[in-house]
């Protein structure tokens, strides 16, 4: 007995996937419009009929993808936060000495808070506006950035090759230096997203005590 799907069913196997696929571009464009506004207009003053109004949409339309203006906003801040949880994940796959991998990992670091800077600014910004679950949540992510890191430059320490007293204070600092390019960082600027994640990463290796950081910022498509 043939398996083989009918006309009908092969017609639908195919709108399915481009149906979800004009359903993910919809959603994207409702969170591009909350940042948008978050940002420029702080969560409190935005409502959800500024956002519709801002897409040329009805509230129904944002309702039948989000919840509530308190969803839209936890979206944005896990995309906030995801730099540090892709981070931690780059960090498990690289080998080599403790500098090598700090510098990657800065580098990697900065690249991200840099292209996701207005969610992670209303990460910081909007937090206390976070439902309780969500942010202890999003919280967690910099808890695995900030034992990722320590473990590090404990190891770079231990070796002889960091000369630094505390991995968990080194650790806070590297990783405020790191974070905080969101605030200061703009695209017409005179620094380029990756010129800032190099000097970043020779700034952090000089603060642990690597004298030659030039030896370890290397290929920049790492």
């Amino acid at each position: 007995m043939s398996t083989m799907p009918g006309k009908n069913q092969t017609a639908s196997l195919e709108i399915n996937p481009i149906k979800a696929e004009i359903d993910e571009v919809k959603r994207r464009r409702i969170l591009e419009e909350a940042v948008r506004q978050f940002f420029e207009k702080g969560y409190e003053a935005t409502s959800l009929e500024s956002i519709a109004e801002g897409l040329g949409v009805t509230k129904q339309f944002i309702y039948s993808r989000f919840r509530s203006k308190a969803e839209l906003l936890v979206h944005v801040c896990k995309a906030g936060a995801t730099a540090a949880d892709e981070t931690v994940a780059f960090s498990a796959t690289l080998a080599g000495e403790p500098a090598t991998r700090l510098a990657q990992i800065i580098r990697y670091f900065v690249r991200l808070q840099i292209e996701h800077r207005r969610e992670v600014a209303l990460y910081f910004r909007e937090a206390k506006s976070l439902p309780a679950e969500e942010a202890v949540t999003i919280d967690a992510s910099k808890q695995h950035f900030h034992r990722m890191l320590r473990a590090l430059l404990k190891e770079g320490s231990l070796s002889g090759q960091f000369e630094i007293a505390d991995p968990s204070l080194a650790a806070s600092a590297l990783g405020g230096m790191a974070s905080w390019a969101f605030t200061w960082f703009t695209p017409e600027g005179r620094w380029d997203a990756e010129s800032v994640a190099q000097e970043l990463a020779r700034l952090a290796l000089r603060t642990v005590g690597v004298r030659d950081p030039e030896a370890y910022v290397i290929d920049s498509t790492a």
